[in-house]
C-alpha cells in the first residue's frame, strides 16, 4: 500500500470532496481521484459514496479512516526513531506554548522526544498566546505553538493542529439536556471566561462579532487564566465555559462535563507552530521535524 495514498485519503475525508483535497495537497483533482480509485482497489472495498458535491464514507471507508492515522503515525515514528539512532543531539530548547498546547498537546511529545535525545536540556514557558509571541519576537524563545496566526514578517508559521471550541457545562446544568445551545443561551447564563490575550477568548469574541453580538453582553462571573481552571469551574456548576475540545476531552469522558456545539457560531481554529526566520540549531530542527512526524493536523 502506498502511504501517500493514505495521506490523500485522510485529506479527502477531512475536506469532504476531492476538489478541496486537491487544492490543499497541491495536486490535480484527477490525480486525487486516481489515488482513491487505486487505494480502493488495493483494499478491495469501495471507500466513498457521493452526495451531491460531497463524498461520504462507506462502512469500509470508515474502518480505513479509523486506522489510517494510526498506520501513518506508527510509520512516521519508526522512521524518526531510526534517524535518532544516527545522531546525538545536545544543547537547549527554549520553547513557548499557549495554555492548550502547553497543557495538553506538547508535554507527551516533549517527553517522547527527550527519551530519544536525553542529552538535551528542555525548557517550556506556558502563557497566553499574545504573551508567548512577544517572547518569541524578543528572542527569548526558539519556537512556539500558539492558538492564532501571528501576522509578522519576521516569523515563519505553519498549522500544527486543528481544533474546535465547544461550550461545556456540568451534567446537572439546565443546558446539558439539549443537542446544542444557542447564542441567546450563552448570553442568558453565567459565563466563565478566559483572560484577555488568550487565543481561545479571541476566537469566541470574533465569532460573536461576526454574528453581530457584542462579547461584552456575556454575563461574565469569572475570568480565569487557563483552560483547566475554566473546566474545573464549569464542572462545579458555576456557569458555561467555551473551551478547546482537546482540553475538555478527559472531563467529558469522565462524565464531569457535557459538551455542546453553539449553533450559528464558527468556532474552528488552528494551533500554529511559529519560529523566527533564522537559521535553526540542529536540536530545534529535529524537534520541529518530530512534531511534523506526529501528523497532528
Amino acid at each position: 500500500m502506498n502511504l501517500n495514498f493514505l495521506r490523500t485519503f485522510i485529506c479527502v475525508v477531512e475536506e469532504g470532496n476531492f476538489s478541496r483535497a486537491a487544492n490543499r495537497l497541491h495536486l490535480s483533482q484527477p490525480a486525487v481521484s486516481m489515488q482513491m480509485q487505486t487505494l480502493a482497489e488495493s483494499v478491495g472495498v469501495d471507500l466513498f459514496r457521493r452526495r451531491g458535491h460531497r463524498v461520504e464514507l462507506t462502512e469500509g471507508g470508515a474502518l480505513l479512516f479509523k486506522r489510517a492515522r494510526e498506520i501513518l503515525g506508527l510509520w512516521q515514528k519508526t522512521v524518526y526513531q531510526l534517524e535518532g539512532l544516527r545522531q546525538r543531539l545536545q544543547g537547549r530548547l527554549e520553547l513557548g506554548a499557549s495554555t492548550v498546547p502547553g497543557d495538553y498537546i506538547l508535554p507527551p511529545r516533549l517527553c517522547e522526544f527527550f527519551r530519544l535525545h536525553p542529552d538535551l536540556e528542555v525548557r517550556m514557558q506556558v502563557a497566553p498566546s499574545q504573551e508567548i509571541v512577544k517572547l518569541l519576537k524578543a528572542g527569548r524563545l526558539d519556537m512556539a505553538v500558539v492558538g492564532y496566526e501571528p501576522q509578522d514578517e519576521a516569523l515563519e508559521r505553519e498549522v500544527l493542529l486543528r481544533d474546535e471550541l465547544v461550550a461545556v457545562v456540568s451534567p446537572n446544568h439546565q443546558l446539558a439536556l439539549g443537542k446544542s445551545i444557542s447564542v441567546e443561551d450563552l448570553l442568558a447564563n453565567p459565563f466563565l471566561q478566559r483572560m484577555e490575550g488568550s487565543a481561545t477568548r479571541q476566537v469566541l469574541d470574533d465569532a460573536l462579532k461576526a454574528k453581530g453580538v457584542n462579547p461584552k453582553q456575556l454575563s461574565v462571573v469569572m475570568e480565569l487564566g487557563s483552560s483547566r481552571a475554566l473546566l474545573e469551574a464549569a464542572a462545579q456548576g458555576l456557569g458555561v465555559a467555551v473551551v478547546s475540545s482537546l482540553a475538555a476531552a478527559d472531563y467529558i469522558q469522565q462524565g464531569q462535563l457535557v459538551a455542546k456545539a453553539i449553533s450559528g457560531l464558527e468556532l474552528k481554529r488552528s494551533f500554529w507552530l511559529v519560529q523566527p526566520k533564522v537559521s535553526l540549531p540542529p536540536a530545534l530542527t529535529a524537534f520541529i521535524k518530530f512534531l511534523r512526524s506526529e501528523n497532528l493536523a
